[in-house]
């Protein structure tokens, strides 16, 4: 996993160097992945934390949440991040009910919410680290795939495309 050095993490989340040093050492909201180990370091900070960070943001600028009043929260979120692959998040969100729980919901799970939540659509946050650290997101993964020809009519079968040569 490679891991994002402290003086590039503000052109990631949004956050200016003081913020960041303000979040992540003075009051501890959010801790980098490796801190830094003496006086002229750097922290190091894995794509979990720099989401994590950038969601922090939202909260705090858009829906004007004390992150500090509800640092359990942001454990909770980073518990749930950690058990998640970065494809796999393509396409989640994170609900957050009453500022107390949150869960990641797919796009399925998000139209059939009955509870009232704020939403945090986790698309946008990954193409910027996507293309901030050179994460693969799934469209660019689709060549790897092999082509498939579908026939025509009714039949729902599939026909395998084979490659020249006779091998399957």
């Amino acid at each position: 996993m490679r891991l994002v050095k402290t003086r590039e993490v503000p052109a990631l989340t949004g956050l200016s160097a003081d913020q960041l040093r303000e979040w992540t050492v003075r009051r501890a909201l959010i801790q980098p992945d490796v801190p830094a180990q003496k006086r002229g370091s750097e922290a190091k900070f894995s794509w979990k934390t720099l989401l994590l960070l950038r969601l922090a943001v939202v909260l705090r600028t858009r829906f004007h949440v004390e992150l500090q009043a509800h640092r359990e929260l942001l454990g909770t979120a980073r518990e749930l991040l950690d058990g998640a692959s970065f494809p796999m998040l393509w396409g989640a969100t994170l609900a957050i009910y009453d500022l107390q729980r949150c869960e990641l919901l797919s796009s399925r799970d998000v139209a059939a919410a009955h509870e009232d939540a704020i939403l945090l659509r986790l698309d946008r946050h990954l193409a910027v680290l996507s293309q901030g650290i050179g994460l693969p997101d799934p469209v660019t993964q689709l060549p790897l795939f092999p082509a498939l020809a579908v026939q025509g009519g009714t039949s729902s079968a599939v026909k395998v495309r084979q490659p020249k040569g006779g091998r399957p």
